[in-house]
């Protein structure tokens, strides 16, 4: 197999969020009552839903994008990568979404909200590149 460097730094990029999303997502499901004492923002995100179900969703849809890499190499002939990119990064995506949402008033300073902002930017041209792929295979 030709070593290419496109491939490469999308598979390290692609798995890397998805392993710091999984992550994230199993400090929530471990440490649900440190997490709770630790600011307003998990407060806020445990009034909507149990802060375990949180961690229990994202790590699902984590594993689902780490997944997506492995289908990188047969990309051309396979639109399973599509697919794993499309519903991991769209997934993610709504999370981090919500998570700045409730992060808008109840972060301990501006950069959790930022951060969140912005990874949920990312999942979401992540899940569009996907879904443009699939589309444009039709």
């Amino acid at each position: 197999m030709k070593y290419n460097i496109n491939e490469t730094l999308n598979f390290l990029l692609v798995l890397g969020l998805a392993f710091y999303t999984f992550i994230r997502g199993f400090f929530f499901f471990k440490e649900q009552e440190s997490v709770l004492s630790d600011s307003d923002f998990y407060l806020a995100l445990h009034q909507i839903m149990p802060i375990w179900c949180w961690g229990i969703i994202i790590m699902i849809f984590s594993i689902i994008l780490a997944i997506s890499v492995y289908f990188l190499p047969k990309q051309k002939t396979s639109n399973k990568y599509s697919w794993f990119l499309f519903v991991g990064g769209f997934g993610c995506a709504f999370l981090y979404f919500l998570m700045t949402s409730a992060s808008i008033y109840n972060a301990i300073n501006w950069l959790s909200t930022i951060q969140f902002s912005i990874l949920s930017a990312l999942c979401f041209s992540i899940g569009f590149i996907g879904g443009a792929d699939i589309y444009d295979r039709r």
